[in-house]
């Protein structure tokens, strides 16, 4: 399976060219994803042509389990699909589960332009870094909770997102859980802990901008907000009215690096294939 590993942020996954189930995605993932038996990654990518720029888009977490939104892995996906001439100029169309996405790819940097369903639901008490505290539900095509903090936590962090993350009040699936101080209204630090992956990564894209539906919506920053991820880059979010006679979607825009790390073949066949 040839493949090329892509890094957002620090966010970093495997993407490639097939046509697959689901089914096909997810066992491919669970042998490619991990980090100490496949190339080591936070998802697996699985693109195909769809027309002229216009690609398809399957997310899969290392565990199996499929997602629809991913800012991260849109602006990877983006960024591969122009390195290896599937598109012709700077624009493409991506087809994700959660909808269509804009992706315009601008040297180093990769901006996406959202149309999507967000609804922020709370506020929601839980036991934070600092004690008990509240927070947001956000669903952005998956579910992220988001939580304020006065000082981020100096270590891991999953002792304290687990239990966050399956909160009984997130239904069976459970949560991403991001933690967010804002320095200004304009700019703060964030660090998620996703499911899926079931650790911290060092960015997540759709984490960013739940994060800025979230506070946006609770009169704490502006609609524009730059978020400092773990990986020591920064995800600019900015936050748009609802989409007249759209049925509810909202626009939102993610911008942000995306590199690729190397190019590679992974030497069994895809299982299923």
């Amino acid at each position: 399976m040839r493949f090329s590993k892509y890094s957002g942020a620090g966010n970093d996954f495997v993407i490639t060219v097939a046509e697959w189930s689901e089914d096909q995605a997810s066992a491919v993932a669970r042998v490619v994803c991990p980090r100490s038996t496949g190339v080591g990654v936070d998802g697996l990518i699985v693109l195909r042509r769809a027309g002229r720029d216009r690609l398809g888009v399957q997310f899969v977490n290392p565990d199996g389990s499929v997602f629809a939104t991913c800012g991260n892995g849109s602006r990877c996906a983006a960024r591969f699909a122009l390195d290896q001439g599937l598109v012709e100029g700077p624009t493409v169309t991506l087809e994700t589960p959660s909808g269509e996405v804009e992706a315009s790819v601008q040297g180093g940097l990769v901006e996406l332009s959202y149309r999507i369903c967000v609804s922020v639901q709370g506020s929601y008490s839980v036991d934070g870094p600092e004690g008990e505290a509240s927070g947001w539900l956000v669903q952005i095509g998956l579910p992220h909770f988001v939580l304020p903090v006065k000082q981020q936590p100096t270590a891991a962090i999953e002792q304290i997102c687990g239990p966050i993350r399956h909160l009984e009040a997130f239904g069976r699936e459970g949560a991403n859980v991001n933690l967010v101080r804002l320095a200004d209204r304009r700019s703060g630090s964030i660090r998620t802990f996703e499911r899926g992956v079931e650790g911290e990564t060092l960015a997540c894209g759709s984490g960013a901008m739940a994060s800025a539906f979230a506070l946006h919506s609770a009169g704490l920053c502006g609609p524009s907000l730059e978020l400092q991820v773990r990986g020591g880059d920064t995800l600019r979010v900015t936050v748009g009215d609802e989409v007249a006679g759209s049925g509810g979607l909202r626009e939102v825009g993610l911008g942000g690096p995306a590199v690729r790390v190397f190019d590679g073949i992974f030497p069994e066949p895809p299982p299923g294939s």
